[in-house]
């Protein structure tokens, strides 16, 4: 796979094209801040990545659409076209445009219409490329299986400017977590140094390995059974006579009696005790409980407060009738106009008068007359109390009969809830002993499942020998010693340090290692961008060039950003390198990339996008476009005017 166009769809429909040559070296040579690092990310995006990293700014606030026109192997293309994230606000597209072999003519933007899924276009992408079934198993099971697809195979496609200089990483993303892992667990099935046959193989071997360790669970569940034996069944028969399910006579002589009335228990079917809905009877009982209470309390309080009355009643009349008979023993009043100064009884003269016998006369009068209400008072007061005494002895009753109603509701529902957990103890034995007639089942089923788990480990065991690990390992190790010899042979082309030293690519770890005289040194400890720069294309040629020889599923497309990065400064604007010191490597660097994809025409492509622009006939026929002078990725009219802001419409 390799790219023929990327196109942008401004917001209002405009497009604009990049063309790109199949199979050659394209250089993008232009000013910083003109859009030349955005492209590796355009098109990883179109090519179904899981996010969106195209920088913010005035490409994602221009852009409504990205698109890229793919070549395959068999000639068929495909444009893709995903909508900017920032159109609908969100982190990514999650769907595309795909229109497989759409000719010259490329489609306008109301033409664009989402087909397919990203996970969809993945799949799609990953059967184009070639990618067969695989599956990788991690020999610790510390993880789970990796099935390498198309989204592994980009690992080897990129080098954007922060990854190109860098020493402590060589593939794009690898900075990121478990992709490290994913490169080792992937590169080898990309490298061919996997049997697809044995992968598939393998796979299979784990199935069977899952369905082996299954029956071994069950027949081992069966021999725990068969262990137990007659004794649980015996223990079961005893349960449910115990509950009443069985007879107390019966006595199973051997093992199939036994069997044989559990299987009666298994069928046994009670009916549960159905309980009248007592509970509203006894909340209503209680309730008037309550209300007879309550009304004993007041006749109570009625009966003291009577009882009460009539004996103060009593005490008024007593002492009134001994007042009564005190001013009646004197009987010396008949006289009423005798002299009120002189004492009735010896004569005397009074200093203060004494009150007139009118008047003594008629406070008698008064007592008398109290004494007669008191007296008509008292039968009334005392027939209440007798009434109030009936009607609380009949309240009593009453209460009494209810406090017996409420304990015999109390012992009924007591009753109740025994039967009703004997008819649960039943329901349990009758699960107890039906798992165990099943689990009997599996016993009989032990043979059956002793041939499968022999058939089982009999095909696991030819298919191990079928797939041979270390044979992997000795390929996969000779792989990496032809890459490591290529890439050796490679370095004498390019200005580096330890030119003369076989270079090391480490699987493991990830890095290149210079075997010295001394000792092997490590890519970072060798120093200096422009070894580091030199380093990354070397790994990376050297591993397309193995992909394409070997017919190897990965695109065969490299891009490149800012390779001269560390002999210019990117504030440099002019359209031609002077002729220096560093122009001699930068020179070196462009030789190598040429002539390795001359060596391999038309199956690699290389798009390199840079601030230099060499002064050689090679160089100058590989440009594509000169980003100077106004001329960006974006054009100028696709910016909005000024005072107005960016819209947004759903296209």
């Amino acid at each position: 796979m390799q790219i023929q166009k990327i196109i942008l769809y401004s917001l209002s429909g405009e497009k604009r094209v990049l063309p790109f040559e199949i199979g050659k070296v394209n250089i993008i040579t232009g000013e910083s801040k003109s859009g030349k690092s955005a492209l590796i990310e355009i098109i990883n995006y179109c090519l179904a990545s899981s996010g969106c990293d195209i920088p913010e700014g005035i490409i994602r606030d221009t852009v409504s659409y990205f698109s890229i026109l793919v070549k395959f192997k068999d000639s068929e293309t495909a444009f893709i076209a995903r909508e900017n994230p920032n159109v609908k606000g969100v982190q990514a597209s999650t769907t595309v445009c795909l229109i497989r072999n759409l000719g010259d003519n490329l489609p306008e933007l109301d033409e664009l219409n989402s087909n397919l899924n990203i996970d969809s276009l993945k799949e799609f992408l990953t059967r184009k490329i070639g990618v067969s079934e695989n599956v990788h198993v991690p020999d610790s099971l510390t993880r789970e299986p990796l099935k390498a697809n198309f989204k592994h195979s980009r690992f080897y496609c990129y080098q954007p400017q922060y990854l190109v200089a860098d020493p402590y990483q060589l593939f794009y993303n690898q900075n990121k977590e478990f992709v490290p892992q994913s490169i080792k667990d992937t590169l080898p099935y990309f490298l061919g140094a996997v049997n697809e046959n044995s992968l598939a193989i393998e796979s299979e071997i784990t199935q069977l390995k899952k369905l082996l360790n299954r029956l071994l669970r069950e027949k081992r569940e069966s021999e725990k059974i068969k262990s137990e034996g007659i004794s649980q069944a015996f223990s079961l028969i005893d349960e449910a006579k115990e509950i009443g399910i069985l007879e107390k006579s019966v006595n199973p002589q051997n093992q199939k009696d036994a069997y044989s009335f559990l299987e009666y228990v298994s069928k046994w079917e009670y009916q549960p005790l159905e309980v009248k809905a007592e509970n509203s009877a006894l909340k209503e009982l209680i309730d008037k409980r309550s209300e007879l209470k309550t009304e004993l309390s007041k006749i109570s309080d009625n009966k003291k407060a009577a009882t009460d009355y009539l004996k103060n009643s009593f005490g008024y009349s007593s002492e009134a009738k001994q007042q009564e008979v005190r001013l009646e023993s004197i009987n010396l009043y008949n006289d009423s106009n005798q002299d009120k100064s002189l004492c009735p009884l010896c004569e005397n003269d009074l200093t203060n008068p004494i009150p007139s016998i009118d008047n003594i006369n008629k406070s008698l009068a008064n007592i008398r007359e109290d004494l007669k209400f008191t007296k008509a008072e008292s039968p009334r007061i005392q027939s209440y109390i007798d009434s109030v005494e009936t009607q609380y002895h009949s309240l009593e009753t009453d209460l009494k009969r209810v406090e017996k109603s409420i304990s015999a509701l109390y012992v009924q529902n007591e009753k109740a809830r025994t039967v009703r957990d004997l008819n649960l103890r039943r329901g349990k034995i009758i699960g107890r002993v039906s798992l165990f007639l099943e689990s009997v089942v599996v016993e009989q089923e032990t043979e059956s499942i002793d041939s499968k788990i022999e058939n089982l480990k009999t095909r696991i065991t030819n298919l191990e020998k079928e797939v041979d690990s270390d044979n992997e390992k000795e390929m996969l190790l000779s792989i990496l010693n032809k890459i490591n010899l290529q890439m050796s042979k490679w370095v004498e082309g390019l200005d580096v340090e330890y030119e003369d030293n076989p270079i090391r690519f480490d699987i493991n770890r990830l890095t290149m290692f210079i075997d010295s005289e001394t000792k092997p040194i490590a890519l970072p400890q060798i120093g200096s961008g422009a070894n580091w720069v030199a380093y990354h294309l070397l790994i990376v040629f050297a591993l397309h060039k193995h992909f394409i020889q070997n017919d190897r599923p990965v695109p065969n497309f490299i891009i490149i950003d800012q390779p001269t990065q560390v002999y210019y400064p990117p504030e440099k604007s002019d359209n031609v390198v002077e002729v220096s010191a560093d122009e001699i490597a930068v020179n070196k660097m462009f030789d190598f990339m040429f002539n390795v994809v001359e060596s391999l025409t038309p199956n690699l492509q290389v798009i390199i996008t840079d601030h230099a622009y060499l002064n050689n006939d090679r160089f100058r026929n590989s440009v594509t476009e000169i980003w100077r002078d106004g001329l960006k990725l974006i054009p100028n009219d696709w910016l909005p005017k000024e005072g107005t802001s960016t819209v947004y419409n759903n296209v």
